[in-house]
């Protein structure tokens, strides 16, 4: 049982909305979370999930196997790991990223417990802890929420496109909630709950929350009231029909509206890469001192300043690395660069500047007095460049150089305004290159036909030239002017009409291997520079029923994990190296590899003690595997073995996968109940611990 069944126990943490005024934990203390993970544990060896385990598809990330999972709630920018209990003690580093670029990110350290560690939530880490990055991501659907260990990816979930977005609606004892679910959701790893704890009191329903699957209407399993789930275009609904108006009315009093879509179900029916969309809940920070969102960034500060003043004293140049937004936040706008005068006259300083647009790195200050001594302030502007909504950040402050107290201006300088050659363009395969025949200028352009210049200065919609312009629109002109430090400037030359480059194939990939895991195989390549991501494709064998599988990777890497493989079938793998919307021939020829199971997988499904009777059965994939019964200790672990207590696996028959296996001790048993177990076997399986029933 994954995650799911985690998401949904009493007091569970995922069911409540986050508790402001919780001081950020950088290292949390150790938290015990065993009678959590003994919960999870019973239900997981006791219960197989409703939905039926669909075969394996096309998958576009590579969530963790079970026990391991990457858990988002998007609504609250909460993420949970879950298992890695084979890295306890080991530094995680979790990433989200969108379109390539990572939006959020936070270092957290395994811990012992069913719980690895949390972000965003109470007793977890911040986003940002570890990181340079201090914001907590806005999660939107279809970001990719990754684990890496020492720089390699251990699992990553795709935030899944569907969630309620209106407020359940009652019509007599018939409950429906809707909402929307985008193109490319599984419509079979699907299920809507509600929740209320008010629930468990009713003796119609008694649990916590009613859930609704593909189908039907069904009568529910546990409880006694009928649900179904539908899809129609992008679109779904989930009605719950209740035999009482209390029952109704309390799953509507809920509030608890919860839709769930996984990418990956295993064969045991576990739901891995698992997205929990909560209506209601609000996003942002989980706990006081985290870093705000995207939406409460202040502008960023630049740095890096430095400024060269002009022979006679009257103008400086100031050049700056510009500031970059993080992700999500106001984009900045321009920037504030003042010249400050050190001598204070009636108890004022006075300041000259100008206001820069947002690609500028540099700027000319004129009007400086020659005798005269300036720090210089640089601040980035972002949001609307009107007050109050402007932001405006700290600044950075860089003094010029020492003046001299009696300064000798020196020759004049070049005329004021004196034309000079204007800008070459000259059209490339990586954009159009300006270049100006005077050393010493800077080039500001424009592709959207307006003037470059505004008087003795760029005009508003310039930009500063630093690498070649990039064409993105079919037959634009291109209008480019050259300024000096002095303020001089050429005359405006226009070149064009100039038409988007497609974008170069790159090489493919070379050096492909693969390596056999359980249910799925370890891919790695060497990659080209160009590549803007990669696609791993693992095809069937000729016959196979499983579909071929892809799994995305982003620029730079050099591995991916394709998870979703069929044990025993052969697949050959392939990589592609995709730079923008070009992609390079497949890598070749393709390498083949069969999944094979490792380590078997265990379940216990009935487990009880009487005096003289302790009886335990549940199934195996391994036939043969011969197993022992042992106690639990107090940390969760395996403890003595059970005297007597042992079976083997037995084979399974058509059209079974598993095989099943029976203990019954009765001389020489416990004479006591052993409160909860757990089951190994000699192939190095075992299962999560299990509470023993009496009777």
């Amino acid at each position: 049982m994954s995650t799911l069944i985690a998401a949904f126990l009493p007091r569970s943490r995922h069911d409540h909305p986050t508790t402001p005024g919780i001081p950020p934990v950088v290292t949390p203390p150790p938290r015990s979370r065993r009678g959590r993970a003994a919960a999870i544990a019973g239900l997981t060896a006791a219960l197989t999930l409703a939905s039926a385990a669909v075969g394996a598809g096309v998958a576009s990330a590579a969530p963790p196997a079970f026990p391991d999972n990457v858990v988002v709630f998007p609504d609250r920018d909460f993420v949970t790991i879950e298992g890695y209990q084979d890295r306890i003690g080991q530094t995680a580093l979790v990433e989200v990223t969108r379109a390539g670029q990572v939006v959020g990110s936070a270092q957290g350290v395994v811990e012992t417990g069913d719980v690895a560690f949390e972000i965003n939530h109470p007793g977890g880490y911040c986003w940002g802890a570890g990181t340079d990055l201090a914001v907590t991501p806005d999660i939107k659907p279809g970001d990719t929420v990754s684990i890496r260990f020492a720089g390699a990816l251990a699992g990553d979930t795709v935030v899944q496109d569907t969630f309620v977005d209106t407020k359940s609606s009652l019509s007599g004892n018939t409950l429906t909630v809707t909402g929307r679910i985008a193109a490319g959701i599984d419509r079979t790893r699907l299920e809507q709950r509600i929740v209320n704890p008010d629930l468990t009191d009713l003796p119609d329903v008694a649990r916590r929350d009613v859930r609704a699957i593909p189908g039907g209407p069904a009568q529910s399993a546990k409880g006694n009231y009928r649900s179904a789930l539908f899809v129609v275009s992008d679109r779904f609904t989930a009605t719950y029909e209740f035999t009482t108006p209390e029952a109704a009315q309390t799953a509507a009093n809920g509030g608890g509206e919860r839709m769930m879509a996984w990418q990956v179900e295993d064969e045991d029916g576990n739901r891995q890469g698992l997205t929990i969309a909560e209506y209601g809940e609000q996003g942002g920070p989980g706990m006081g001192g985290c870093p705000v969102g995207p939406s409460q960034q202040g502008a960023p500060k630049p740095g890096d300043a430095a400024v060269v003043r002009s022979g006679d004293r009257t103008s400086m140049q100031v050049s700056w690395t510009p500031a970059s937004a993080v992700p999500g936040a106001a984009a900045v706008t321009g920037y504030s660069v003042v010249a400050v005068a050190k001598t204070a006259a009636a108890g004022q300083q006075v300041q000259v500047g100008t206001r820069t647009l947002p690609n500028a790195t540099s700027t000319t200050i004129a009007g400086l007095a020659p005798g005269e001594t300036y720090d210089v302030e640089v601040r980035s502007l972002a949001g609307p460049a009107t007050a109050p909504a402007l932001q405006m950040s700290e600044t950075f402050p860089v003094s010029s150089p020492a003046t001299p107290p009696n300064p000798d201006p020196g020759p004049a300088g070049p005329t004021p305004n004196a034309t000079f050659d204007k800008p070459t363009a000259t059209a490339g395969s990586t954009g159009v290159t300006l270049a100006s025949t005077t050393t010493g200028t800077e080039i500001y352009y424009t592709t959207d036909g307006s003037e470059p210049r505004m008087g003795d200065l760029p005009s508003n919609n310039a930009l500063l030239y630093k690498t070649p312009v990039v064409i993105t629109a079919a037959n634009t002109t291109l209008k480019s002017v050259a300024f000096d430090k002095d303020g001089n400037f050429s005359d405006t030359a226009t070149a064009g009409p100039f038409q988007p480059t497609a974008p170069a194939a790159p090489a493919s990939p070379t050096a492909v291997a693969a390596t056999a895991l359980d249910r799925s195989a370890r891919v790695t390549w060497t990659g080209t520079p160009a590549a803007t991501k990669y696609v791993v494709t693992a095809t069937p064998a000729s016959g196979a029923t499983p579909t071929p599988v892809t799994q995305e990777a982003p620029a730079g890497a050099t591995s991916a994990t394709v998870a979703g493989l069929t044990n025993g079938v052969d697949y050959s793998v392939t990589v592609i190296a995709y730079a923008g919307t070009a992609l390079s021939p497949a890598s070749g020829p393709p390498v083949t590899v069969r999944p094979v199971a490792t380590v078997d997988r265990l379940t216990i499904t009935t487990a009880r003690w009487k005096a003289g009777d302790f009886r335990v059965g549940g199934t195996g994939s391994m036939a043969g595997a011969n197993l022992t019964v042992h106690r639990v200790n107090a940390d969760g672990t395996a403890g003595a073995a059970i005297t007597g207590a042992t079976a083997t696996v037995t084979a399974p028959v058509a059209p079974a996968t598993v095989g099943d296996y029976s203990v019954r001790v009765r001389a020489g048993g416990p004479t006591t109940n052993p409160g909860r177990i757990i089951v190994k076997s000699d192939k190095g399986g075992a299962t999560a611990p299990f509470t023993v029933t009496n009777g």
